[in-house]
């Protein structure tokens, strides 16, 4: 009788153990351990960069500007340091315009990397002189900075200057072209661009009318200027002032430095001529 009475009170002492133990596990509600109502922090974001200039500096400018820099760039798309953020990110492509290049938040839906891994719908696989093509890792720091939201590696700078034209200073264009581009270190005050601000001129020191002068949605670093017809062969000089009745500023309001003498103030003036030969195709993206 004693083993038995002992045994059965071992056995209640457990049971009573057990149901503690499982009340305390369930306190709160949350099911989480200590009884926390609140679930465990989600784990932290990657990071916010898979730094735009390592891939400037070992993809973009070793590998594909071999075809995609200067005037003959495949449909304009140039990939040198001085233009390929502003070529790419949040611009439509060419050949698949639903698509744009670079959709920041967004690889899987961006044309370039698409290109990359051989897996857009139309074309061939970049680079188009490939094979080899770019390695799993190089398509995957691709891939990491697009998805981080395709941030630029520069800072804002105190001061509002032009980074690169196209056509560039003293290039010579393919015939046809009717729209230039302007990109600068920062984003400009869409509300001072005007005719006022951007004006061109032909070598015979004539205005050219412009249909349009514009930034476009998503790049406030660029502006866009459309002429009224594509451009005749001759020369031809682009200015951006930042003197006059209306200067061209930042949104901190930075006064651009054309001159590029460190100062606010003083026009950018870039000259470029118009061949006269046939536009140039090339492949597309």
């Amino acid at each position: 009788m004693t083993i038995q009475f002992n045994s059965l009170l071992a056995s209640r002492w457990t049971i009573a153990v057990a149901v503690t133990f499982a009340i305390a596990g369930c306190g709160g509600g949350g099911g989480y351990g200590g009884g926390s109502s609140n679930p465990p922090p989600p784990p932290p974001p990657p990071p916010a960069t898979s730094d735009f200039q390592k891939i400037q500096d070992t993809i973009f400018t070793p590998i594909c500007t071999t075809c995609h820099s200067g005037a003959s760039a495949p449909r304009g798309l140039r990939l040198d340091a001085g233009n390929s953020f502003s070529m790419i990110v949040n611009v439509a492509s060419v050949e698949v315009p639903a698509l744009k290049r670079i959709d920041p938040g967004n690889p899987d839906n961006s044309y370039l990397v698409q290109k990359i891994q051989g897996t857009a719908a139309v074309g061939v696989r970049m680079p188009a002189n490939g094979p080899p093509f770019l390695t799993q890792a190089q398509i995957d720091q691709v891939r990491a900075w697009v998805a981080a939201g395709a941030p630029a590696s520069f800072a804002p700078s105190n001061r509002l200057s032009v980074v690169s034209t196209v056509p560039a200073m003293a290039e010579r264009a393919n015939a046809g072209v009717g729209k230039l581009t302007v990109i600068f270190n920062g984003d400009v005050d869409s509300s001072l661009v005007s005719r006022e601000t951007f004006t061109l001129r032909d070598g015979m020191d004539q205005p050219v009318e412009l249909a349009a002068v514009n930034v476009p949605a998503g790049r406030q670093n660029v502006v866009e200027l459309t002429t009224v017809r594509p451009l005749a062969a001759g020369s031809y000089q682009l200015s951006v002032h930042g003197d006059g009745p209306v200067a061209l500023a930042d949104q901190a309001g930075h006064v651009l430095d054309g001159d590029a003498d460190g100062k606010p103030g003083g026009d950018a003036l870039i000259p470029f001529d118009v061949s006269a030969g046939e536009v140039s195709k090339g492949s597309a993206q």
